[in-house]
């Protein structure tokens, strides 16, 4: 009797142990190659295969107006009603400042990088959508990107996507992603300005 009470005991014990060092042990940072990876998939969500090339501003953007980190904290808190610290924390930090997209993403549409000074040649002008078009046959407008801030196990993400058609013709959102199945999908958004 003693034994078995012994054995019990034991084998309590150690499933005690073992779940209180799983519970210890912090969760993986992913690594920078599986956090490029799914970047381009975030970012490949947004394109679409259309008769011409998409036109992505190269320089990385986290929203149209001059938020302050805190504020910008504070509004993707607000808006996203499932979002974890976890990602919030990785978006603030992967958009301290501007970026550059690499020219070597996959993405898998073709499309072309623009810079804000080669946009801002064309966007002087009034009939710059038409001016747009002719220069880049097929595109329809450009798009800016923030960089992704992403959780711990890479299945949640928060993104800032802009899109310009045209004179007047565009918005901004704050997308809060999920992935599903092995595919990113939109679980919410919020429009942050509109023209």
């Amino acid at each position: 009797m003693f034994i078995k009470l012994f054995k019990k005991v034991s084998v309590v014990l150690i499933a005690m142990n073992f779940l209180a060092c799983a519970t210890l042990v912090p969760p993986a940072t992913p690594s920078a190659a599986d956090v490029e990876k799914e970047e381009q998939a975030v970012y490949s969500f947004f394109l679409d295969d259309s008769d011409g090339p998409a036109l992505i501003l190269q320089e990385t953007s986290s929203n149209i107006s001059e938020l302050t980190p805190q504020e910008m904290r504070e509004q993707i808190k607000g808006s996203f009603k499932t979002v974890s610290k976890d990602t919030i924390d990785s978006y603030l930090v992967r958009n301290q400042g501007t970026t550059q997209l690499s020219p070597t993403m996959d993405l898998g549409v073709e499309y072309i990088l623009v810079t804000s000074d080669q946009l801002s040649e064309i966007t002087r002008q009034p009939n710059w959508g038409e001016l747009l078009t002719e220069k880049y046959p097929g595109s329809h407008g450009y798009t800016i990107f923030s960089r992704i801030g992403f959780n711990n196990t890479l299945d949640q993400a928060v993104v800032y996507v802009g899109g310009v058609k045209g004179p007047m013709m565009g918005a901004g959102y704050y997308y809060l992603m999920e992935k599903q199945n092995g595919e990113w999908v939109i679980k919410e958004q919020v429009m942050v300005w509109i023209s």
